[in-house]
C-alpha cells in the first residue's frame, strides 16, 4: 500500500465522524445561526469542534487501555441502569433526528427539483426514495463500505460549501470579532425557535454525544491500542477541524447572504429561493449539492446508530445484516416517512432533538470523566491535572448550553401550547 493510502486509511475513521457530525442537523442550525445572528454565533463553532477534538482523543483513550467501550463500560463499572437510560434517551433522540434530517433533505430536493424539472416531485415522494436508497445501502454494505461512501460524500460537502463561503466573504474584522468575542444575541422575529435553541442546537449537533460513542466502538473494533495514539491524535484534529471549516462556512454564507440582507430563516430549504438573486443560479446549484452530501452523509450513520448501541450495550459483533436488524432499519426507515406524511415539523423536530443531544452530553460526559479517573482502569493513563481542569471546563460548559437548551424548549412549548 502506497504512503497516501495509508494516511488516507488512516483518517477514514476520523471522516465517518464528520459525516455523522456534519449533516443536515448542522446545515439547518448553522444556517439559522447565520441568517438570524450573523457572525455573533461563529465562537459556538470555534469552541464546540476544539471541545470535540479533546473528547474523541478521550473517548478513543479509554478504549485504547482498556479494550472495552464507553457504553460497556459504563455497564460494568458505574451500572448497567444508566446504560440502558443512556440508550433508551439516545434512540429516542435519534428517532425524532431522523424524521429532521429525513424532512428537511426532502424539502430542499422539492424545492430544488421545482426549478430543473419539468415535472413536481413532491416531498413525500422525495423521502421515500432518499429512505430506500439508504435502507438498500445498510442492507448490501457494511463498515469499510460506509466509510467509502462517507469519505466520497464528505469531500463533496466539504468543496461545497467551502467554495459558496467566497460569494461575499466577510471582512476580516467582522470574522474575527465573530471567532473570538462571544456573545448571546437577542431574540429575532421571523425565528420559530428561542436563539438559546439555536446555541444548544449547534452544540448538540457538533459536541455530540453519539460521535464519541460511535468513535469509542470504532477504536475497539480498529483494535488500537495506546501504541496506536499519535495516530488517532492525527484522525482525531482532522475530524475537529474539517468539522470546523464545513459548519464554519455555512454560518458565514448564511450571514454574509441572508442576515446583511435582513433575511430571517426558518426552514434550510427557504435558502434556495431566498440565496438565488444574491448568489446566483450557479453558486446556489453548488451549495444544494452541498446541503444533499451532508444530508445523506448524516442520515445513513444515524440509522446504523441504534443498532450499533444495541450491539454495544450486548457486546456482540458490529453485524448489521441479521434478520432482527434489517428489520429494525425498516422500521426506523419507515417511521420517519411517516413522520413526514403526518406533517411533523422538520426543522423544528431536528432543532428540538439537537438540544435534547445537548442535555444528555453532561450525562455522558460525567461518566467518561469518572472513569478515566480510576487509577485501576487506566493506570499510567489516569487522568493528569489538567484533564481535570480541562474537563471540570467543558462539564461547566455542557450544563450551561443545557440550561440554555432547557429555558429554549420551555419557551418554544409554551409558545406552541398558548
Amino acid at each position: 500500500m502506497s504512503r497516501l493510502k495509508k494516511i488516507i486509511a488512516s483518517v477514514l475513521p476520523g471522516i465517518f465522524l464528520i459525516g455523522y457530525n456534519v449533516g443536515t442537523g448542522s446545515v439547518t442550525s448553522m444556517s439559522k445561526a447565520g441568517a438570524n445572528f450573523g457572525l455573533d454565533l461563529l465562537w459556538t463553532v470555534l469552541v464546540s469542534c476544539i471541545i470535540t477534538y479533546y473528547l474523541i482523543i478521550l473517548f478513543s483513550r479509554y478504549t485504547m487501555v482498556t479494550g472495552e467501550t464507553v457504553i460497556q463500560g459504563i455497564k460494568k463499572r458505574i451500572h448497567p441502569g444508566l446504560a440502558i437510560t443512556l440508550l433508551i434517551a439516545l434512540s429516542t433522540i435519534i428517532v425524532s433526528a431522523l424524521t429532521g434530517l429525513l424532512g428537511i433533505l426532502a424539502e430542499v430536493l422539492h424545492v430544488w427539483s421545482e426549478s430543473i424539472m419539468p415535472w413536481e416531485i413532491s416531498t413525500l415522494a422525495w423521502s421515500i426514495i432518499v429512505g430506500l436508497l439508504v435502507y438498500v445501502i445498510i442492507w448490501v454494505g457494511n463498515y469499510a463500505m460506509f466509510e467509502k461512501i462517507l469519505a466520497i460524500l464528505v469531500a463533496i460537502m466539504g468543496i461545497a460549501f467551502i467554495a459558496t463561503m467566497f460569494i461575499n466573504f466577510p471582512s476580516f474584522s467582522d470574522l474575527m470579532s465573530g471567532l473570538f468575542v462571544p456573545k448571546l444575541p437577542e431574540a429575532t422575529e421571523g425565528s420559530d425557535n428561542s436563539p438559546l435553541v439555536v446555541i444548544a442546537g449547534m452544540v448538540g449537533t457538533t459536541v455530540s454525544v453519539f460521535a464519541f460513542i460511535i468513535r469509542s466502538q470504532i477504536v475497539k473494533d480498529m483494535g488500537w491500542n495506546m501504541s496506536d495514539n499519535a495516530l488517532q491524535k492525527r484522525d482525531a484534529f482532522v475530524s475537529a477541524s474539517m468539522m470546523f471549516l464545513i459548519s464554519a462556512a455555512v454560518l458565514i454564507t448564511a450571514a454574509s447572504t441572508l442576515h446583511v440582507q435582513g433575511l430571517r430563516l426558518n426552514n434550510v430549504a427557504e435558502m434556495i429561493p431566498l440565496m438565488e438573486p444574491i448568489a446566483g443560479k450557479a453558486a446556489l446549484g453548488v451549495f444544494v449539492i452541498g446541503i444533499l452530501a451532508a444530508g445523506l452523509s448524516s442520515h445513513l450513520p444515524n440509522m446504523l446508530v441504534i443498532p450499533w448501541l444495541i450491539i454495544d450495550y450486548k457486546n456482540e459483533e458490529r453485524n448489521t445484516k441479521t434478520t432482527y436488524h434489517r428489520i429494525l432499519v425498516f422500521i426506523l426507515t419507515l417511521t420517519s416517512v411517516l413522520g413526514i406524511a403526518l406533517g411533523f415539523k422538520p426543522v423544528f423536530i431536528l432543532i428540538l432533538s439537537q438540544a435534547c443531544i445537548a442535555i444528555v452530553l453532561p450525562i455522558t460526559i460525567g461518566s467518561i470523566f469518572y472513569l478515566t479517573c480510576k487509577k485501576s482502569l487506566m493506570g499510567k493513563h489516569v487522568n493528569k491535572v489538567y484533564d481535570y481542569v480541562i474537563l471540570s471546563i467543558i462539564m461547566l460548559f455542557t450544563l450551561y448550553v443545557s440550561s440554555l437548551g432547557i429555558e429554549g424548549l420551555i419557551d418554544d412549548l409554551s409558545s406552541i401550547l398558548s
